[in-house]
C-alpha cells in the first residue's frame, strides 16, 4: 500500500506532510478580508500552493497558516497541503505578537507629542494606567494576567489595566487600542518581542504594546469550540518547517479522492532534493526556525 504521509525527522520534532480536507481544520484566528483577498488571488495566479499549513495531528487546529486555509476556501477547493505535529511537544513554542506604534507622518510633531498622544487615547477608552518598575516585573504581571498588556514607550515601561482576566477579552481590549490609535494618526505592525523592543528603545518608533501570551490549552479551548482570538494573537515556534511543497492547485479541487492525492504528494515529494538551512534564514521573510525546504 503507497504511503499517505511524507515524514521528514529532524532532531527535534517530526514533521508529516499530507493533504487534508480543508474544511476539516478548526482556526483560532479571525480572517483579515483584505489580507485574504490579496492571497487568494496570489495564489490562484501561481497555480500552486507553495507552504503546507502547521496542523496539530490530533485535534486538527491550525497553528499556522489561517490566511492560506481562507483562501482556499475561497478559491473553491477542497484539500490543503497540511504538516502535522505534537502540538504536545514541548519543544513547540506559543509566544505573543507585540504591536509596533508608529506616527503617519505628518501627524505629530515629534515622538514626544506622538507619546502623549497614544498614552490619551488609552486612557480615553477607560484604560488605567499604572507605572510598573521595570519591564521584567510588567512581564511577570502580565503572565499572571494582573495587566492586560504593557506599553513601553522609550525606555519606559507603563502597565494597563482591564476588568477582566479573561484571555479572549483581554484580546478584544487590545483590537480596540489598535483600532483608536489608528484613528488618531498612528499605523501598527507586529514584531517579536526581542525586535520590537530594540526598536522602541532606540526610539525608532512611538511605542511597543505586549500582549499576554495565550496558553496552548485557550487555543485548543477556543478552537473547539469554533471561537476565534483577534488577528496576530498567537506566534507558534515550531523547531523546524517545510516549505517549498508547490502543491497544484488542480490536485486540491476535491476530483481526486483524498488518499488518491496523499499518495500523489507523497510520490512527488519523494522526488525532491530536500534542503536544509538554518534559524535566522531569510527567504520571504526571516524565520525563527530550522528550515527543510523543497528542490
Amino acid at each position: 500500500m503507497s504511503q499517505t504521509v511524507y515524514e521528514i525527522k529532524t532532531p527535534s520534532i517530526t514533521l508529516k506532510i499530507t493533504v487534508a480536507e480543508v474544511n476539516s481544520l478548526h482556526i483560532h484566528e479571525e480572517v483579515i478580508p483584505e489580507l485574504l483577498s490579496q492571497l487568494a488571488e496570489r495564489i490562484r495566479s501561481n497555480g500552486v500552493l507553495r507552504d503546507p499549513v502547521i496542523v496539530d495531528e490530533k485535534t486538527l487546529i491550525l497553528l499556522d497558516g489561517v490566511h492560506r486555509v481562507a483562501a482556499i476556501r475561497h478559491l473553491g477547493l477542497k484539500y490543503i497541503p497540511v504538516c502535522l505535529v505534537d502540538y504536545d511537544d514541548p519543544n513547540i513554542k506559543i509566544y505573543s505578537w507585540s504591536r509596533v506604534v508608529k506616527s503617519k507622518k505628518p501627524a505629530f510633531r515629534d515622538l514626544e507629542e506622538a507619546r502623549k498622544t497614544l498614552i490619551d487615547s488609552v486612557i480615553k477608552l477607560g484604560f488605567r494606567l499604572t507605572t510598573i518598575p521595570n519591564l521584567e516585573k510588567g512581564l511577570e504581571a502580565l503572565g499572571r494576567r494582573e495587566l492586560a498588556s504593557i506599553m513601553v514607550l522609550g525606555r519606559t515601561p507603563i502597565g494597563v489595566k482591564s476588568r477582566t482576566r479573561e484571555i479572549k477579552q483581554l484580546y478584544e481590549d487590545i483590537k480596540r487600542i489598535e483600532r483608536a490609535l489608528i484613528l488618531r494618526g498612528f499605523d501598527i505592525d507586529y514584531d517579536t518581542e526581542k525586535d520590537a523592543l530594540e526598536s522602541v528603545h532606540a526610539d525608532e518608533v512611538v511605542a511597543v504594546i505586549i500582549p499576554p501570551t495565550i496558553t496552548k490549552k485557550e487555543v485548543r479551548d477556543a478552537a473547539l469550540r469554533g471561537e476565534v482570538f483577534i488577528h496576530k494573537a498567537t506566534r507558534h515556534v515550531i523547531p523546524a518547517r517545510p516549505l517549498g511543497v508547490n502543491v497544484p492547485l488542480d490536485w486540491l479541487s476535491g476530483t481526486r479522492s483524498l488518499s488518491d492525492v496523499q499518495r500523489m504528494l507523497v510520490e512527488y515529494l519523494s522526488g525532491k532534493k530536500l534542503k536544509t538551512l538554518p534559524p535566522g534564514s531569510i527567504i520571504d521573510r526571516r524565520y525563527e526556525e530550522e528550515i527543510y525546504i523543497f528542490e
